[in-house]
This record gives C-alpha cells, structure tokens and sequence, in this order.
C-alpha cells in the first residue's frame, strides 16, 4: 500500500525551511535531481549513494517523508515527489545555488554542493536574495536542475 498523506498542504508553512528540517530537505533535493535524469521513480539505492548514507536510512526517510506529504513511496517501487515536495526541493536548491554562485563569484572559492546546502538553509530570506544580488544574478535567478543532469546557475553561465 502506498503512502501518501498531505499534512505539507495543510501545515501552512510558507517557507521550505518551515516544512522540513535540514536534513528532510537534503533528500528532497537529492531525489530532486536523481528524478531529473529520468522520469522514473527514484530508488532508496540513488539516494543511499548520492548522499552516501546506510539505505535503511533512506527508507526511513522516505517514509517520513511521504507522510509528511512531500512524497509517493512504495515500497520495493521507489518514490516520486508530490507537487509540494518540489516546490519544496526546486526553492531548497535555488538557495544553494545563489550561495554557492556567491562564493565562486566574490571569493573565488568552489564551494561543495552539501555545504552550499547547509548555508542557504539557515540564511534568511533576505539574506539569500542579497546574495543573489552581489553574485549579479536577480531575483529568482537560480533555476533547477535541467533534465541532463549539468546543474547551471544564470550568474554569467558559472556553473553552480
């Protein structure tokens, strides 16, 4: 039987850090970009190699997840995200990148996906607008992941 409950529709939470913790919110963003390289489900085994954690971690997590309603999980299937849990993991990963386009851009520094991660979940939101700003990109400017798997930030064609 599959999970699938809604408390994320009805949580009303305005912001991604709100509805998930940070470590929720890596895995959204995780699944996120497995899915974007194809249109099936992603599998606990992707997610136990992309985030290099144990895959009974992973099937806790996905169960967690989908009864938080960010997710469809069944097992031995995989899991597909909700509309909600992509909003979620799309506006997670637009603030990863504006960090890390910040740093490559400012400092010069490559900073690593996780630790880009980390930082635009605790900044505030004006925070991340500010640096969206200071790397010469605008409002809204990171975009997701494209289906080829090249994750690109707009700020002059640096990939983020």
């Amino acid at each position: 039987m599959a999970i699938d409950h809604s408390r994320a529709d009805v949580c009303g939470c305005t912001r991604p850090t709100g509805c998930v913790h940070r470590n929720e919110g890596l895995y959204l963003v995780a699944i996120g970009r497995i899915g974007a390289d194809h249109d099936d489900r992603v599998r606990t085994g992707e997610v136990s190699e992309v985030l290099d954690v144990a895959p009974a971690s992973v099937t806790e997590m996905f169960e967690r997840l989908a009864a938080a309603g960010l997710l469809r999980y069944e097992k031995r299937d995989g899991v597909t995200l909700t509309d909600r849990g992509r909003e979620i993991a799309l506006e997670l990963e637009t603030r990863q990148c504006a960090v890390r386009a910040f740093f490559r851009r400012r400092t010069g520094l490559d900073m690593s996906l996780e630790t880009g991660y980390r930082i635009g979940y605790v900044l505030p939101d004006e925070a991340i607008e500010r640096l969206r700003v200071l790397a010469g990109g605008t409002s809204n400017a990171c975009s997701a992941t494209p289906a080829n798997g090249v994750e690109r930030c707009p700020f002059a064609g640096t990939e983020c």
